[in-house]
Order: structure tokens, then C-alpha cells, then sequence
């Protein structure tokens, strides 16, 4: 099977028409789409999924209603029709399949997927297949079953290691569908019609036998293991209704979780807003001040350059006046000397008397520096007042606020755009959280956690009740037996029938653990192929597969290996995907989104140079951080046969464009 053309219109956020077309050739079988995270590369896929079957996925593989894959503002201009276009060639047949969805025309806005008309349009080679034969014409080349195998969401890889727990309910789920990929189906239905057969034999026979001497007893136990198995039957189907019920409650509630993990994300953005808004205008608000106070002595800047020349005529003074006052120490020291001299009349170191002449050079000398003294005592008067003056002008003097008004002002601009931003985020933090209630919330948790016990209750009572049936089964088998031992019984054509359907039953539940057994070594071999061409660690010897389907990794003891890492678990992942492929149908297209998220640069070349070559067509859809076009796809660069980009048009709108690499 090999995809040519995707068209699409008004689905999900393809608002316009977008047309995808495959590399057909095969040794350019690789196709890539570019796109970043919500903006709609799961929708392509989706596309295809619902083209195919008329079902898109969400989270947790829950389908998406009809009415809620109309284009957003497609729905605002009251156009609320989706088309979807495929061709594609299988079986040497060439097809073009559409499937359309039209309001309903009494219906104003649609809020279910009854109000909708689905039309689905299917061609072989021009001829038109009947409506009727339609979906088992597409059974044929890519059952719904494959689906998962073959449009393949890169973030459930986590999911399968689900497979490698005993008993664990996701593993019980994903090895139902891996059994119906695998046809396995075919078998238990067939086991689960001769099992109605055996029981409506064995009414027979018990009805029959009632009215037959000496086997009354026999029929009265008979009965009784009937009418108990029924019931049993009946508390099991109850019981799974309730499981299926529950978990999907409970997958719904994690839904809602999700997103109040996101509101309350947004609650955090809100307050943190809020705190930042206030840090801000209290920063305005004190700088505003701070400005002010310096407008107010900004005075103090005008008259400083002319005090400036005042304070150095004053400090000129006050150190002028510091000389005079050091000479009129040392002049007045030199006076009290002579002073000393001339009232002792005699020399005070050898106390000779002085001689009338000497005492007179003493007497003139100190009249000089008596003068000189005088002199100094006048002219230090004058300069007295400098120091008081200095001190004065020393208390007026500038503020600098040409510079620090600039720095408040830098500031304030910066506390403006905090501010701006604070009340942005507050704005959509508003937005985001409006019309929510935090109480209800606060009941969906602890509803979720009821729902997760109740989960574990139902599967040990289903369990239990599995469990009840079987031994219930092998007691009537057992009385079938001792019945058939009956010379009374032995001869009714109930008893040869229930033997009978009891013998061929046996033969199909035997027929179906064989095939298991078959299928599963087949997955086996195949994984373990494609794990050692994928892995980087080429010591490992494969993989080994248990009865759920789970794969362990061998290394080269010939021992499972305990601890894997994160990327270990994805390429194991793929390798049992890849197996299931190969088991399950012909060689087809594979479409895988976001499949690289935990896988290192080498594990990435090793896929990216593998799966291209067991796939007829291999369509990655990724995002900028898990493939690097300039140096992650030198490997393949040969093989890609196309390439696009998702753009985003709008919120709400995106478009395809194909680009060069």
C-alpha cells in the first residue's frame, strides 16, 4: 500500500485547504513535516486516521467527537463542514476515498456528533464501491486494527512498556489489540461460538435427562452448574461494563486534571504577576520620590560653581592665616627668651653678667620683633572670619542631579516596562483561569483517586470472577463427562452433541495458545532483527518475548538486561512495532509523530537508515528539537522524497507548505 495525496479543509486547524502529496518512488520513500508543538501535526494524522475510518484520537487514545474537529473559526463563520480527500494505491489498485461531514439542516450549532452528516466516498480504478462494502474494502489492505501500528503517536511509546508488567490493565489492553492485529481474534470467536453451542447442548441435555429415570440427580446438578455459570457470566460482563466505564471516567478526569494543572500553572503566573506588579510600583513609587527630593534641592547645583570660587579665596585665607599664626608663635617664642634674658641680667647658661652693650643689641632686637609681632596680630585679624565663612559655605553645597535624576529616571523606565509586563501576564493569567472553580477541581482529585481504587477493586474482582468461571467450567465439564458414562445418557442426542461442541472447543482453545505461541516467536524474530539494527549497543544478542508481549533485551551472557534507560525502552518500543507491522499485514506506509523525543543523535541515524527500508512509504512528523535538518538527516538525505513545514496562520489556523531541505 503506498498513500499519493492528503487533502483536507476546515479539520482541526486546517482552516483553508491543504494538499500533502507522498513520495511514491521507493527509493524516495522518505517524507518529512516540520511543525512545532500545537500546531498540528497529530491533526495530519489524525486526518488520515479519519479519511480511513472516520475516527480521530486524542490523549489517551480517546476519540475526538465530530463536532469538535471542525476548524474554530471555520465554526465562528457558521461553516461546519469537513473534508477530508485520499488517494492511494494498494493491491495494484488505484482508490480515491472521501469522506465528508455537512451540518444537519435543522441544526443551528452543532454540539454532537449526531448533528452531523457523514458521507464517505470510495473508487477502484474509476468505479465506484457501494456504500455498504466500503469499510471492508479498506479491511482489506489496512484494517481499522493496524491503525495504531501504522499511524503511529510517538508519545505512546511509553505505553508499551506497560507490556513488560504482569497483570498490569494498560498491558492486558495493548495485548488485546496486538492479538487482533494479529488474528488472533478469528480463533477466539470462533472458540466463543462453540462455547454457545455447548451450553445451549448442554441445556438440552439437561432438560432431556430431567425426564429420564435414575438421572434426575445428574440433571438437577446439571442444571444448578447452568443456571450458576450464567450468572457467573453475567457478574463478569457487569463487572467489565463497570471496569470500561470506570476507566474512562477516570482517563476523563485525568483530562480535566491535565488541564487544571495548566489553570493552576496560570494561578502561579497570576500571583507572580501580581507580586511583580507590586515590587514595581513600589520601585515607581520610591523613585518618584527619590526624583522629587533632588528637584527640591537641585538649587544647591546652580549656586555651587560660583561658591566654589568664594571657597578658594577662602581657603587661600584660612591657610595664609595658618602661616602668619605659625610665625607668631615662633616670633612670640623668640620674645619670651629675650624677655628672660634681659630680666635675669646675666647670661642663663654660663651666669656671666651681660654687658651693658649686649644688653642694649638685646633690648633692639626685641622692639623688632615686637614690631614684626604687631604686624602679624593685624594682618591675622583680618583673616579671622575665613574659617566660620568656609564652614558656611561647606553646608551649601550641589547634589550632582543632572547624574542622579538620570539613574532615577533609568529606573523608573525599567520599574514602567515591569510594570507593563506584570499587568500583560496578569491580563492573560485573568483570561486564562476566568470562569474556573477551584472547588471543583479540588473534587475531581479526589475523585480520580476513588476512581484509581475502584480501578484495582474491579480488577481483582474481575480477576476473582475469571477465576470462579473456570472452576465453575471445569465442574460441569467434569459432570458432562460422568453423564456420558450414563448408559440412560449416553444414547441422547443432546449428550453426543454437547460432546461433541465440548471436543471441538477444547480443539479451538488449543488452536488459539498454538498460534499465540507462533505469532509471538514470529514478533520475537522480527523485533529482535530490527532492535539490532537500531540499537547503538552491538553486543546485545535481541530481544525475548512473554506471553504479554513484552520485550527484555538480552545482552551477550545470554541475560535479560534489568536497568534500561529512557531511549533504550523507545527503541524497543519501535522494534516491537516494527514486528507487529511485518506479522500483521503487507508491507505499507508508516506515519510516525514525534517518535525521537528521548533517542540520542546515533540511535536517530541507526532509525532513520532502518525503518525506510521495510516500509513502503516512511512519514515522520517532528519539531525543531528532535530533528535538526543542517546535521541529523545526512544519513538519508538520498531517501526523502518530500518535505513540508507547518505554519501557523492564526490561533487557530495553520497551513502546509513543502519546502527544500
Amino acid at each position: 500500500m503506498k498513500l499519493h495525496t492528503l487533502k483536507a479543509r476546515n479539520f482541526m486547524p486546517y482552516r483553508d485547504p491543504v494538499t500533502i502529496d507522498f513520495p511514491t518512488d521507493d527509493h524516495q520513500n522518505v517524507m518529512l513535516v516540520f511543525g512545532d508543538n500545537m500546531r498540528g501535526k497529530t491533526s495530519l494524522m489524525n486526518a488520515l486516521r479519519w479519511g480511513f475510518y472516520g475516527k480521530a484520537m486524542g490523549r489517551h487514545s480517546r476519540p475526538i467527537p465530530l463536532h469538535k474537529l471542525v476548524n474554530r473559526d471555520g465554526a465562528r463563520m457558521d461553516d461546519w463542514d469537513v473534508d477530508v480527500f485520499l488517494r492511494f494505491e494498494a493491491s495494484g489498485r488505484e482508490y480515491e476515498l472521501r469522506r465528508t461531514a455537512t451540518r444537519r439542516s435543522h441544526v443551528a450549532t452543532p454540539n454532537r456528533p449526531e448533528d452531523f452528516i457523514v458521507a464517505t466516498h470510495l473508487t477502484r480504478d474509476g468505479v465506484v464501491i457501494a456504500g455498504d462494502q466500503v469499510e471492508a474494502e479498506i479491511n482489506k489492505f489496512a484494517p481499522e486494527q493496524v491503525a495504531r501500528f501504522f499511524l503511529f503517536d510517538g508519545e505512546l511509546l511509553g505505553e508499551y512498556e506497560e507490556l513488560l508488567i504482569e497483570g498490569s490493565e494498560q498491558g492486558r489492553q495493548i495485548k488485546e489489540a496486538i492479538e487482533q492485529v494479529l488474528g488472533v481474534p478469528a480463533l477466539t470467536n470462533g472458540r466463543a461460538e462453540l462455547g454457545a453451542i455447548l451450553k445451549a447442548a448442554t441445556k438440552k441435555q439437561t432438560q432431556e435427562m430431567q425426564h429420564v429415570k435414575g438421572l434426575e440427580r445428574s440433571a438437577a446438578n446439571m442444571s444448578s452448574l447452568t443456571t450458576l455459570l450464567e450468572s457467573q457470566e453475567k457478574d463478569l460482563s457487569g463487572l467489565v461494563e463497570k471496569m470500561a466505564k470506570t476507566r474512562d471516567e477516570r482517563a476523563s478526569l485525568e483530562d480535566d486534571l491535565e488541564q487544571a494543572a495548566s489553570l493552576l500553572a496560570h494561578k502561579a503566573n497570576l500571583d507572580a504577576g501580581r507580586k511583580s506588579a507590586e515590587e514595581a510600583s513600589d520601585t515607581l513609587k520610591q523613585k518618584r520620590q527619590e526624583r522629587h527630593a533632588i528637584l527640591s534641592s537641585a538649587w544647591r547645583d546652580m549656586l555651587d560653581a560660583k561658591l566654589d570660587a568664594r571657597r578658594k579665596v577662602l581657603r587661600d585665607h584660612q591657610k595664609k592665616a595658618s602661616d602668619l599664626l605659625k610665625q607668631r608663635i615662633r616670633l612670640e617664642d623668640k620674645i619670651d627668651d629675650i624677655k628672660r634674658a634681659l630680666d635675669q641680667k646675666e647670661c642663663p647658661t654660663c651666669f656671666q653678667p651681660f654687658p651693658e652693650k649686649d644688653r642694649a643689641k638685646l633690648g633692639t632686637q626685641l622692639g623688632q620683633l615686637e614690631g614684626q609681632h604687631s604686624e602679624l596680630c593685624a594682618e591675622g585679624s583680618d583673616h579671622s572670619d575665613s574659617s566660620s565663612e568656609l564652614a558656611l559655605l561647606d553646608e551649601i553645597r550641589g547634589i550632582n542631579a543632572r547624574d542622579r535624576i538620570a539613574d532615577i529616571d533609568r529606573d523608573i523606565r525599567a520599574a514602567e516596562v515591569k510594570l507593563q509586563r506584570a499587568e500583560n501576564d496578569i491580563e492573560r493569567a485573568h483570561e486564562k483561569i476566568a470562569g474556573h472553580d477551584t472547588a471543583e477541581l479540588a473534587r475531581k482529585r479526589v475523585l480520580h483517586q476513588e476512581k484509581l481504587k475502584e480501578e484495582g477493586r474491579l480488577t481483582e474482582a474481575i480477576k476473582l470472577g475469571e477465576k470462579t468461571i473456570a472452576k465453575t467450567n471445569e465442574d460441569l465439564a467434569v459432570a458432562r463427562k460422568s453423564i456420558e458414562g450414563l448408559a440412560g445418557a449416553r444414547s441422547q442426542r443432546s449428550t453426543v452433541k454437547a460432546r461433541v461442541a465440548g471436543e471441538v472447543e477444547a480443539c479451538f482453545a488449543a488452536s488459539v495458545e498454538r498460534l499465540r505461541d507462533k505469532l509471538r516467536e514470529r514478533v520475537q524474530d522480527l523485533a529482535s532483527k530490527s532492535f539490532k539494527e537500531m540499537t547503538t549497543q552491538k553486543s546485545y544478542r535481541g530481544l525475548e518475548i512473554n506471553e504479554n508481549y513484552g520485550l527484555s533485551i538480552i545482552d551477550s551472557a545470554g541475560h535479560p538486561v534489568s536497568i534500561r534507560s529512557a531511549g533504550a525502552e523507545q527503541v524497543v518500543a519501535l522494534s516491537l512495532i516494527d514486528g507487529l507491522n511485518r506479522t500483521g499485514r503487507s508491507i505499507g506506509p508508516v506515519v510516525m509523530d514525534t517518535p525521537f523525543g528521548r533517542l540520542d543523535p546515533h540511535h536517530r541515524d541507526n532509525i532513520l537508515r532502518y525503518l525506510p527500508t521495510v516500509t513502503s512509504q516512511f512519514v515522520l512528523l517532528v519539531h525543531g528539537g528532535e530533528i535538526r535538518p543542517e546535521t541529523d538527516l545526512a544519513s538519508i538525505k538520498a531517501k526523502i522524497g518530500a518535505s513540508y513545514r507547518i505554519n501557523e496562520v492564526s490561533e487557530n489556523q495553520s497551513n502546509v507548505e513543502r519546502v527544500s531541505l
